[in-house]
């Protein structure tokens, strides 16, 4: 009887052994399994949160009550720069140097100069194609604007316009350029991709500045020897549609991201004028410094910056308020333009010539 259980108990061992080893093995792969889904949900919380951190962005743009104007530096140039531009992207600057007969073009960021442009005359203002790769150059003398490839820096074309060129407007789609022919009195459409002169536009007196709705189905040029508007019907024809009362000696003009406000300087008045573009009116008339000329829109669309030429400061109007806010003292004025984060103002010296790079204090 011994020896049979001690048989059976032989047989049962390995069996017994078997069972250990299996239910080993099971446990591990439940304790695998359980991991494993242990360490999904940790990663899909992980991915989660990272997806929560990649949505938070920063905003476009710089927000907040502007305080004041501190200089960071200076961006030397040759002879009297005029006027001083954002290129498409916002991260180059394009200064017309009038005496010098050039280009330069530097670094928004980290002010280097990335090219000079020599050129046969005296510049005065610039718009750019909507890639930013070629700009539309007037020529004080020599009436005609260049056609300026700003990657290969050298000019590529040129047209024929009135007398003196100053301001130059790029449509909104790229399509059309016009140039105030300060001489003449005359805007010149230029057919960007022929690259050819369409006609010219008849003014009441002595165009300016110019800007177009954001749309691109209107354009608005300042008679500066006046006290309008003319507001030129583009679909149309490139026809006048109306003069709008804007006060007197316009001299700049832009408008808001909507289209429903026109902000203009006034240059002998020393002032700013809000037009309502649908209603032709005015709706404020702001007083800034002597000789009121290039202005500049901040991207939060609740300050505007004032060249004031006559008495050699900077103004901030705050728009809220319709009051011009402080003056910061910098010599002679001329063109400006404000960072595409709102962070800095560029600023155009006559002379020295310079463009001075100050950052906009805000609370």
């Amino acid at each position: 009887m011994k020896s049979k259980e001690k048989g059976l108990a032989s047989r049962l061992l390995p069996c017994c052994l078997l069972i250990s080893l299996l239910g080993a093995v099971s446990g591990c792969s439940l304790f695998d399994k359980s991991s494993e889904v242990s360490r999904t949900k940790h990663a899909r919380s992980s991915s989660h949160a990272e997806s929560r951190k990649e949505v938070k962005k920063e905003p476009e743009f710089e927000t907040g009550t502007v305080t004041g104007l501190q200089t960071i530096t200076v961006l030397r140039v040759e002879s009297g720069p005029k006027s001083v531009e954002l290129m498409p992207g916002g991260s180059r600057l394009f200064v017309n140097d009038l005496y010098a007969h050039k280009n330069f073009i530097f670094d928004a960021d980290n002010y280097g100069v990335l090219k000079v442009i020599p050129l046969p005359d005296e510049p005065v203002e610039a718009d750019f194609s909507k890639d930013g790769r070629f700009a539309w150059v007037s020529l004080y003398n020599s009436s005609k604007v260049l056609v300026v490839d700003t990657e290969a820096g050298a000019v590529a074309g040129e047209v024929t316009t009135g007398s003196i060129p100053k301001e130059v407007a790029v449509s909104p789609d790229g399509k059309w350029v016009y140039v105030a022919n300060w001489n003449s009195n005359t805007v010149t459409v230029i057919d960007a991709k022929l690259r050819a002169r369409v006609k010219d536009i008849p003014m009441a007196g002595t165009p300016r500045g110019m800007c177009f709705s954001p749309e691109g189905d209107f354009a608005y040029v300042c008679i500066m020897g006046g006290s309008t508007l003319t507001e030129v019907n583009v679909g149309a024809g490139h026809v006048v549609s109306r003069q709008i009362p804007c006060g007197s000696n316009p001299r700049h003009v832009l408008t808001n991201r909507e289209g429903n406000i026109l902000y203009i300087s006034n240059n002998a008045p020393g002032t700013v004028t809000l037009v309502d573009r649908a209603a032709g009116a005015v709706i404020a008339t702001i007083k800034v410094g002597r000789q009121a000329r290039t202005i500049a829109l901040t991207p939060d669309e609740r300050y505007l910056f004032v060249c004031n030429y006559g008495e050699e400061t900077v103004g901030c109007v705050d728009l809220l308020a319709r009051a011009q806010i402080f003056k910061v003292p910098t010599s002679q004025p001329i063109g400006m333009v404000v960072s595409a984060r709102g962070d800095r103002l560029f600023v155009s010296n006559y002379t020295p010539p310079q463009v001075t790079v100050m950052r906009i204090v805000r609370q």
